[in-house]
């Protein structure tokens, strides 16, 4: 009786289009978000200026529930494949089992460019040999990149101009400064790492 008590309250749920699922979890998966960005400034760019800019123009959203209560979120967006351009969770223990989850799973379907928390969760969560088949060194993501982007390898950068979190990733994972990059956003320079794979659209 408990495990399948269990089951029925438990799932992963995808928001997509104008599913009415938006409507349902969007003050949850807003103020997620909003705590999840909350120590880097809040979350940035296009699609996050407000809750319904949010619905109207974030096409895909996964969701980890339990009991009805949002527990993990990820946002996509369908730039050169299906892009994660957010994710945030409660930081339940419950939360802390299903991102790898959700991680593992998606490697293969989609991609994203990773930064600060959630680029050490993913070098966390896999050994060297396993990750490295889903990095892009930065030719690579520049290519996938809108034309426009301006992408600098890390390596090409003095030590002394990172900034202090590539000084961290990379001193503790070496091997990702084959495929870190520098790219200015809202002015700054920002550490990114891209991870995934790319081509595969949300549909």
């Amino acid at each position: 009786m408990y495990r399948f008590k269990q089951f029925i309250n438990e799932s992963f749920k995808n928001a997509i289009g104008d599913s009415p699922l938006k409507d349902m979890y969007a003050d949850q998966v807003w103020d997620i978000l909003q705590k999840s960005y909350a120590g880097i400034g809040g979350i940035k760019g296009s699609g996050f200026s407000t809750k319904q800019d949010m619905i109207d123009n974030i096409p895909m959203w996964k969701m980890a529930v339990k009991d009805g209560a949002v527990e993990v979120v990820i946002m996509y967006k369908d730039k050169g494949g299906r892009k994660s351009v957010a994710m945030g969770s409660t930081g339940s223990d419950y939360a802390r089992k299903k991102i790898p989850e959700m991680f593992t799973a998606e490697l293969k379907r989609s991609y994203g460019e990773k930064s600060k928390a959630a680029l050490g969760t993913v070098l966390k969560m896999y050994p060297e040999h396993v990750i490295t088949p889903f990095l892009h060194d930065p030719d690579r993501a520049r290519g996938i990149l809108p034309n426009k982007t301006l992408v600098t390898p890390i390596k090409d950068v003095h030590m002394n101009d990172w900034p202090e979190d590539a000084k961290f990733t990379i001193s503790k994972y070496p091997f990702i400064k084959d495929y870190g990059y520098l790219r200015y956003i809202a002015g700054k320079p920002t550490f990114k790492v891209m991870v995934g794979t790319p081509g595969l659209g949300i549909r």
